[in-house]
């Protein structure tokens, strides 16, 4: 599980490591990457990873955010739709990135939240569980 970068490190993890059973993506920057963004030290889009991918995964997204944008994340599950993966993507409106920081009052949307963390633990229970 992680958020900003750390979703798309928990997706990497997830496609390219072995022995995750669930994975998390509280929106994950950089998942889906243009070909002009790759660099020698990201010479791959995550999403070209999605086949590869080998456990379910639980997204949540602010509709409000610009990394990743709503259009990335529709790319995102566009891609696990195609490859046949167990995913459950949720998106918040009136949320941006980090909604779920409580610390970052600029950023945290409450009622999104709650959601959020409901939805987290009742995926770790169905998956984990």
């Amino acid at each position: 599980m992680g958020s900003c970068s750390g979703g798309r490190h928990a997706y990497l993890v997830a496609t390219r490591g072995t022995g995750v059973d669930a994975v998390i993506d509280l929106w994950g920057g950089g998942v889906v990457m243009k070909p002009e963004d790759l660099t020698e030290k990201r010479p791959v889009s995550p999403i070209d990873y999605t086949p590869d991918l080998q456990c379910p995964i639980l997204g949540l997204f602010g509709l409000e955010d610009r990394a990743p944008t709503a259009e990335q994340v529709d790319q995102h599950e566009a891609a696990l739709k195609a490859a046949g993966k167990e995913y459950e993507f949720h998106r918040y409106e009136g949320a941006g990135h980090g909604f779920m920081y409580h610390h970052a009052p600029q950023a945290y949307r409450a009622a999104a939240a709650v959601d959020a963390w409901a939805k987290v633990w009742d995926f770790f229970g169905r998956k984990l569980g």
